[in-house]
């Protein structure tokens, strides 16, 4: 028999002083969940720092690092003649430009002091400095210099020319990229060149027009962001704009490139004969006031403002003897951008007598074929005054012979008879004293003080050009009211603004400022001025094939310190035409011509020159409206090596244009080195096609050569 004795259930034994595990775990859990709820909290608003709140500053950062900002300059609008014919344009070019970041190895991105760039990689710099240092015709410090810039972006040279970006692309380097620019093109080279103006490389315009209507020209800029590929280089994407670039405006000008192109040839002309100091001209439609061209001499090529030995050089780096040169080079390119009929000033001397008879003639002082003695040739006015002077003895002569054979005797004596404030009045009507209202850079007011200030002699020294100062513009418009009927115009040099899309923004019209004369007086004064060209002083100013005009010539003597110089003077002759209504007022100038020459002498047969050449353009030119091309736009011109425009162009030789489009002339020879020059006689808007060339298709050409086009109708 067996016992079996019944035990208690078995516990854990606790060891001594320490807890159970259970336990152990159950009193440590709440912190070790709080402590990882409290690390999530942390990253949580660390991300929600870096996420939302630091954003945009670490994706600056990366833009920085992976992106540049490349800036776009919009296309210039167009300069285009009344007939639509291009004056100045912008043709697609690309320019050179370096991230000198690529070179600077422990860069880091930022903004302002935060930026790091630590030290350069001189030696590959200098590589690539010395590989691009021939091609842009720069020395490899010049290069170099550019490359370690601290900046994220550097042109290393504007505009470059087709060969040369062919050679840089193939040298694929690092850092260096491509800029899709335009460039400001004229392609009448020097025509006009004053009026038009010219830009600097970045755009701006210096003078004339391009200066006046710099804003409108201009447009607005853009940008690009340009990304980076997985070699580093720049991926430029019309895609990827910022700010999208707003072309310029167009404007079409009153000009007529063919009657600008006469009054230039006229001018140059009276160079060679007369050897003056200079010469310009004016020509206007009386009836509207618009200017058909306007010139003066010395000009420039607005193409090449500066010989081609001073571009990209500093003056430290010339010669004593090339600092010289460029000096002078200055000098004479300041002279040459002088807009002498807007900016000069002079005493009218004669020309001032026809106002003087027209005011009489109103005023009822004096009437045609009234009897006036102008004595043996000498005349004063009182004791007190000084002797008024003829170059010959009129002995009593007509009202109309003395504007005829003009009589300074005679014209001071019909502007004695008149009120000193009514004479004011009158020259203040006709505009003298005041801007013409043309708005261009430079214009001078002239000068016609007020009666209050008159001397004894000043009544009548007005009335035959002395003692006040206008400009030949001032003076031409003056002209034009008695052409037109008695009614100043406002003269007009813009005659319509459009958009890079071709619409009508703004229209210049006819602007009367005021009726100075009745027509009945202007038509007698027409009448009587008509014997200046038959009968007086400006016969050789009479035209070809019986057109009849009539003007005045004008000799005034220059005022040298204090004393009228009588080896020095101003040689004019202003004159209308066709007499019935004129629609050509013309004014040439000769500054200090040779021999003592006068109005009559040297300045009447410039102005035939150029009233038989507008007439033979008259007749031959056909009758088209003149309202702007839009298809002659040049903004649309690719800049690929590989388009059609290159396939047929041989490097250094000159390209076969006949048959081509204009535009597409002109970009062959741009693309070649050459400088094209377009000639055109059809004087209408759709002269567009190439219809022969100098030189010759196949000629040897070197860079900068003149390539003559001659465009006409297709």
């Amino acid at each position: 028999m067996s016992f079996r004795f019944a035990t208690a259930p078995q516990t854990s034994r606790r060891m001594l002083g320490r807890q159970d595990p259970e336990d152990l775990l159950g009193g440590r859990m709440p912190w070790l969940m709080g402590g990882m709820a409290f690390w999530a909290l942390l990253i949580l608003l660390r991300l929600v720092w870096l996420q939302g709140i630091e954003h945009r500053k670490y994706q600056a950062k990366a833009d920085q690092q992976h992106t540049t900002i490349v800036p776009v300059p919009p296309i210039r609008g167009e300069l285009l003649d009344r007939r639509g014919e291009p004056l100045a344009i912008s043709i697609k070019v690309e320019s050179l430009f370096a991230d000198p970041r690529v070179f600077y190895p422990a860069y880091k991105s930022g903004k302002g002091e935060d930026r790091q760039w630590g030290n350069p990689d001189r030696k590959a710099a200098a590589e690539v400095a010395a590989k691009l240092a021939p091609i842009l015709e720069q020395t490899k410090g010049q290069v170099l210099e550019k490359l370690l810039k601290r900046k994220s972006f550097v042109y290393l040279e504007r505009h470059l020319p087709p060969l040369k970006v062919a050679a840089i692309r193939a040298l694929d380097l690092d850092g260096i990229e491509f800029q899709p620019e335009s460039q400001r093109f004229y392609p009448r080279g020097n025509l006009a060149a004053q009026i038009i103006g010219f830009t600097n490389i970045d755009g701006l315009g210096q003078l004339g027009i391009e200066q006046t209507y710099d804003k409108q020209l201009s447009g607005l800029k853009g940008e690009l962001i340009a990304p980076r590929d997985a070699h580093g280089k720049l991926l430029i994407l019309q895609e990827n704009y910022s700010q999208i670039p707003v072309n310029g405006a167009s404007l079409q000008l009153s000009i007529d490139a063919s009657i600008q192109h006469l009054v230039e040839d006229a001018l140059e002309e009276g160079m060679r004969l007369s050897k003056p100091h200079s010469a310009y001209a004016v020509v206007v439609d009386p009836q509207s006031g618009e200017i058909l061209a306007m010139a003066g001499t010395p000009t420039f090529d607005p193409n090449h403002i500066l010989p081609k030995k001073f571009r990209n050089r500093s003056e430290s780096e010339l010669s004593a003897g090339e600092q010289e040169e460029l000096r002078r080079e200055l000098e004479r390119q300041k002279a040459a951008r002088k807009v002498h009929p807007v900016e000069d000033v002079y005493e009218p001397g004669s020309t001032m007598k026809i106002f003087t008879a027209a005011i009489a003639l109103e005023e009822r002082k004096v009437h045609l074929g009234e009897r006036i003695d102008c004595g043996p040739g000498r005349w004063q006015y009182s004791t007190k005054a000084p002797v008024i002077t003829d170059t010959h003895k009129h002995g009593v002569i007509s009202f109309e012979e003395v504007l005829w054979q003009s009589s300074n005797i005679g014209a001071a004596k019909m502007g004695t008879r008149l009120d000193p404030a009514v004479h004011y009045q009158y020259l203040r009507k006709f505009g003298f004293g005041e801007a013409t209202g043309l708005n261009f850079p430079g214009e001078s007011s002239g000068r016609l003080i007020a009666p209050d200030r008159w001397s004894l002699p000043t009544q009548y020294t007005f009335s035959y050009g002395y003692g006040l100062n206008t400009t030949p513009l001032q003076i031409l418009m003056a002209g034009c009211a008695l052409a037109n009927g008695g009614k100043l115009m406002r003269p007009i040099l813009v005659q319509r603004i459009y958009n890079d899309k071709g619409l009508l923004l703004k229209e210049f019209k006819p602007e009367v400022r005021g009726q100075v004369i009745s027509e009945e007086t202007a038509n007698l004064m027409k009448e009587t001025l008509k014997g200046v060209i038959t009968q007086g002083t400006g016969r050789r100013a009479k035209l070809d094939n019986g057109v009849e005009a009539f003007g005045k010539t004008g000799t005034s003597r220059k005022l040298i310190d204090g004393k009228y110089d009588p080896k020095r003077h101003f040689a004019s002759f202003m004159g209308f035409f066709p007499a019935e209504k004129p629609q050509y007022g013309v004014l040439v100038m000769l500054d200090d011509p040779g021999g003592d020459a006068d109005g009559g002498g040297v300045a009447a047969p410039l102005f035939k020159r150029i009233g038989d050449g507008i007439e033979r353009f008259r007749k031959t030119s056909p009758d088209q409206d003149p309202e702007k091309d839009l298809k002659l736009s040049l903004r649309d011109w690719p800049v690929s090596e590989t388009d059609e425009a290159t396939v047929h162009v041989e490097r250094g030789r000159v390209p076969d244009l006949k048959g081509l489009s204009l535009k597409a002339a002109i970009h062959r020879v741009v693309l070649v080195g050459g400088t094209p020059r377009i000639e055109t006689n059809s004087g209408g808007i759709t002269a567009t096609r190439v219809l022969g060339q100098s030189p010759e298709p196949g000629a040897p050409l070197e860079p900068g050569t003149v390539v003559k086009i001659k465009a006409g109708l297709p």
